[in-house]
């Protein structure tokens, strides 16, 4: 990506982590958890250093656009329930139906898409699973989750995918804090996928 690039391939750019860190496992059931708004902050790390290469890039473009179009790129994402952290983090805002809060399933599967799991072991507070989504880019792996609190859960996965048509390993590590039993704007994602 050149420096000279049009700040709409900053925001595809972010958009891509964005939606590469959400990739994760299908609900899993767990320990019960507080319903409501949960935030989720995923760090990713990539074999070939494409991705965090690529953010890195994409955050310095957006530190450089005109003060109106950095702010318009971020109220997208915000509206969207994401927002950028430090280094290769993505925040998450995601709401918890209470219907899934009280069958214990929590949203480690943040993508929409044509996704199945299959629970390998529980062991405690802590379950392990492998996972597919056939979607653009298709993913598949293992991870498990660990519900710590009703209201603090988190987890890791190793995702094999694509990343500009070629496979790629991501390593996934999510920590999610429950934040207000109000979503505001945020639709729950509700039911099991």
């Amino acid at each position: 990506m050149r420096h000279d690039s049009p700040p709409i391939v900053a925001a595809l750019g972010l958009c891509l982590v964005a939606s590469l860190a959400q990739a994760q496992v299908q609900q899993v059931p767990v320990p019960p958890v507080q319903p409501g708004l949960w935030q989720y902050k995923v760090k990713v790390t990539s074999q070939s250093g494409q991705v965090e290469a690529a953010l890195s890039q994409a955050q310095a473009q957006l530190a450089r656009l005109p003060a109106e179009q950095r702010a318009a790129i971020e109220r997208m994402m915000a509206s969207r329930g994401v927002s950028l952290d430090t280094g290769n983090t993505t925040v998450v805002k995601v709401c918890l139906s209470k219907e899934d809060a009280e069958r214990g399933s929590i949203p480690i599967n943040l993508q929409k898409g044509n996704c199945t799991q299959q629970p390998l072991s529980t062991e405690g507070s802590t379950t392990k699973v492998s996972f597919s989504c056939q979607g653009e880019p298709p993913v598949s792996g293992t991870g498990e989750v660990t519900v710590v609190s009703p209201t603090s859960v988190t987890s890791k996965a190793q995702v094999d995918t694509t990343v500009k048509g070629l496979p790629e390993r991501l390593d996934l590590a999510q920590e999610g804090t429950w934040l207000a039993a109000d979503c505001g704007g945020i639709a729950p994602l509700g039911g099991s996928r």
